[in-house]
């Protein structure tokens, strides 16, 4: 399968000029948000980037492995790493190449917000168990939920 800003991105962007960097494992995140965060900052980030993402077919992301749109007003978010526990950063990382292995989609690929839902109903529930089964949010999230 294997993205690349060439084979997804269109000349016509109306999104933004750049693509919104999006962890990996936030793919399932975004589609699972119930306006539950962190901290009252966290939650709003979190619905406007879900809204904008979702609402938007048209707009581009961009997946890393780092933190993103999302984490930069996480309170655990530390010089760029999350230091919610002492294993936390390792823990998200493996999350991220996890989904990225998993789609069959190198880190740094861009892709439209369009394929979300598509590119995420092919993995499976085994693998979604074990990106997400020992996620904080697990019980709240709707995506994981499902899988179930």
């Amino acid at each position: 399968m294997g993205f690349s800003m060439s084979k997804m991105r269109s000349t016509t962007n109306n999104f933004a000029s750049e693509p919104m960097k999006i962890r990996a494992h936030h793919l399932l995140c975004i589609q699972g948000f119930q306006g539950l965060g962190y901290s009252k900052k966290f939650t709003k980030n979190m619905a406007k980037i879900r809204d904008m993402i979702l609402n938007n077919p048209s707009s581009f992301i961009e997946l890393v492995v780092e933190v993103d749109s999302i984490c930069k007003v996480c309170p655990h978010n530390s010089e760029g790493k999350c230091s919610k526990e002492s294993h936390s950063e390792n823990k998200i990382r493996i999350m991220d190449s996890l989904i990225l292995q998993n789609l069959d989609i190198k880190k740094g690929s861009v892709i439209s917000s369009a394929h979300i839902p598509s590119l995420t109903s092919n993995l499976s529930r085994e693998t979604v168990k074990e990106v997400c089964g020992s996620c904080s949010w697990g019980e709240k999230c709707l995506f994981f939920q499902k899988q179930l």
